[in-house]
């Protein structure tokens, strides 16, 4: 006998209902200013932690591995506090975008390093910004499109079509040029860089094929080879960038100096020395803000 009637199913619900949280944040944030966002953060992360007991165990974990000794266990509950404020407020400015300026949104969010992003743009060969998880990184995509730079967001479909739709189309109402392409699809990624266009990546989370084990905040990790093989086959311009959030709520979004692409012929060489050098931009961005990167996620599993 069906023990799932009507064709239901424990994930399914799960996702229907992710999907209602997820278009019911949406209407709320869209009717309230931006200035009231960072409160209701608050309120709702609050809530979550609450939902959410493995996860924080996993943050804790994971924080005290990669950073050692030199935090006390207060500081630990601290930066996995500030993690989940700032992924739940990333996510509200997120669904707040489409009633969001492009004044609106200079104003909140500080931007330097354009310089680079124009000397890269000048090579012709397209350029590769990448990110992590960390401070604000969905505005730091709007951010540069609003300042003139339309570019392609790499993104994981999400795992519900319709909390998919509300995610991507928040993304793509920004100023008409942040568009978003499947993690999936190379093709996609190699066309925008071929035609000298920017596109955003997010390398910092665990993958479970295609990549290779690098250092990551000083452990072993299972590290995606995607933007290496990029910028190795099309000759690309390598740039870190991140959006930091600050005490009072501002946030500065900087685009860093190039990286200095190895591409000397020997592919897996290349591709390891050049997964290794990203990682270690964003370890240091991690060390200098510990309590803005998504500690939840399991970052060093199978993995010896």
């Amino acid at each position: 006998m069906n023990s799932q009637p009507y064709g239901f199913t424990v994930r399914g619900l799960r996702h229907v209902l992710t999907s209602w949280i997820v278009r019911a944040a949406a209407w709320t944030v869209r009717r309230m200013p931006a200035s009231r966002v960072p409160h209701l953060s608050r309120f709702l992360a609050g809530l979550l932690r609450l939902a959410t007991g493995k996860r924080q165990v996993i943050a804790r974990e994971n924080i005290r591995a990669a950073l050692g000794d030199q935090l006390s266990e207060a500081e630990v509950r601290h930066i996995c506090r500030q993690s989940m404020r700032n992924l739940v407020e990333s996510m509200l400015y997120l669904l707040r975008l489409p009633v969001t300026t492009a004044e609106q949104l200079e104003q909140m969010v500080a931007f330097s390093g354009v310089e680079h992003l124009e000397r890269a743009l000048a090579a012709g060969k397209g350029v590769l910004i990448v990110t992590a998880h960390f401070g604000n990184w969905e505005l730091l995509g709007a951010r540069i499109v609003v300042a003139g730079y339309p570019l392609q967001a790499v993104a994981r479909d999400a795992a519900h079509t319709a909390t998919a739709s509300v995610i991507n189309s928040a993304r793509q109402s920004v100023g008409g040029g942040c568009g978003v392409v499947s993690r999936d699809d190379v093709r996609g990624m190699l066309r925008v860089l071929r035609k000298n266009g920017v596109l955003l990546i997010l390398p910092d989370q665990h993958v479970a094929e295609g990549g290779i084990v690098a250092d990551f905040l000083g452990r072993p990790a299972m590290t995606a080879t995607g933007p290496a093989n990029l910028a190795v086959r099309t000759g690309c311009a390598v740039l870190p960038a991140f959006c930091v959030v600050h005490a009072d709520g501002t946030m500065s979004a900087e685009i860093l100096p190039p990286l200095p692409v190895e591409n000397s012929g020997d592919r897996d060489r290349d591709i390891a020395v050049n997964t290794q050098m990203i990682n270690d931009v964003i370890a240091e961005q991690i060390r200098a803000h510990p309590d803005q990167w998504l500690w939840f996620h399991r970052r060093w599993k199978n993995v010896q």
